[in-house]
């Protein structure tokens, strides 16, 4: 009888886990958690955002360990999964490429706004000249490289799941749109073409008005030896260079048509162009370049056609890179996700 009271308390015991777990629960927490870890305070560490708790069995079967509370860092890893090895390469390589292009980024933006601030084309009547300036293709590009890289920076740096959907979903738009791009260019040249040649028209006549589309087409026309549009004579829609201006650059043409644009070969001689509008080609010819910059332009780009062309290669596979790598992590992201 007494041997038999000892074995209906087990059984009594086993059918009721609880009744077991607190009857052994100061003997067996002891023994199973870290040194320490019994003076946590479990309910502060229970709503911890950075070290969440979970019931998870450590050391011995399930029928025989206490349920314990343990972070999830500390949880043994799921038999069968082995971590990508690449990946923490991948993230630093990444972030650090990302964080080069941020730099460049923020660096042409502020740039920009420079460039608009000090002209005040954001003020009054310039406003409306605003898509015609040249600052602002510096704003929007340093715009656009700014969002994607600092995505990427911390996307990949935090294994944030949303930001790098977003990083990959922007390469492929991207990669979309310069393939587009592409398209268009080779389907519709000529249309481009004509394009070019109104826009450079528009920067002639307001050649005085803003010092930036000043300094672009003296550097185009220095660059390229031309001068205007188609020819020379296309400098005569400019108000101040029309032969029936009064001021003194009457029937000329700017220095960067010149061919020889330097005095001393160090200060640019503004007046060696005057008066070229009203001198035949043959006197014109010796004084200043004739062809236009379009013309010259095509011809620059049929010479250089495969140099381009790489280049312009070199950033879809720069993308798709990217996007590998994005892809990548994004999988293991997930793969831990499920497994915990």
């Amino acid at each position: 009888m007494g041997t038999r009271i000892p074995r209906l308390l087990q059984k009594a015991l086993s059918s009721f886990p609880w009744l077991r777990r607190n009857s052994g629960e100061h003997g067996e927490s002891r023994r199973l958690l870290p040194k320490g870890a019994s003076k946590r305070n479990t309910k502060n560490a229970q709503e911890s955002d950075d070290f969440p708790y979970y019931t998870h069995s450590i050391g011995a079967e399930a029928d025989h360990s206490p349920a314990i509370a343990v972070p999830i860092k500390d949880w043994p890893s799921p038999q069968g999964y082995h971590p990508d090895p690449l990946v923490p390469f991948i993230k630093y390589l990444m972030f650090f490429f990302n964080f080069i292009f941020f730099t460049l980024g923020f660096g042409l933006l502020c740039f920009g706004f420079w460039g608009l601030a000090d002209k005040q084309s954001l003020m009054g009547e310039k406003i409306g000249n605003l898509g015609t300036d040249p600052m602002l293709i510096f704003v929007l590009v340093g715009l656009v490289v700014c969002v994607l890289s600092f995505s990427g920076c911390v996307g990949f740096i935090r294994e944030n799941l949303c930001l790098l959907k977003f990083f990959f979903a922007a390469m492929v738009t991207l990669l979309v749109a310069q393939s587009v791009v592409a398209l268009v260019v080779l389907c519709f040249h000529e249309q481009i073409q004509d394009s070019v040649k109104m826009t450079m028209m528009l920067a002639i006549s307001r050649y005085q008005d803003d010092s930036d589309l000043q300094f672009l087409l003296d550097e185009i026309q220095l660059g390229m030896e031309c001068c205007g549009v188609q020819s020379y004579e296309d400098w005569s829609v400019n108000l101040y260079f029309n032969c029936s201006s009064p001021g003194v650059n009457s029937c000329g043409v700017p220095y960067s048509c010149c061919i020889d644009p330097l005095q001393n070969g160090t200060v640019p001689n503004s007046q060696c162009g005057f008066g070229a509008l009203s001198m035949s080609e043959a006197m014109a010819s010796s004084l200043i370049y004739l062809g236009g910059c379009v013309p010259q332009l095509v011809l620059w780009i049929n010479r250089r056609s495969w140099d381009m062309a790489a280049l312009y290669l070199s950033l879809p596979a720069t993308q798709l890179v990217c996007m590998v790598c994005a892809q990548r992590v994004i999988s293991e992201i997930k793969i831990v996700k499920s497994l915990y």
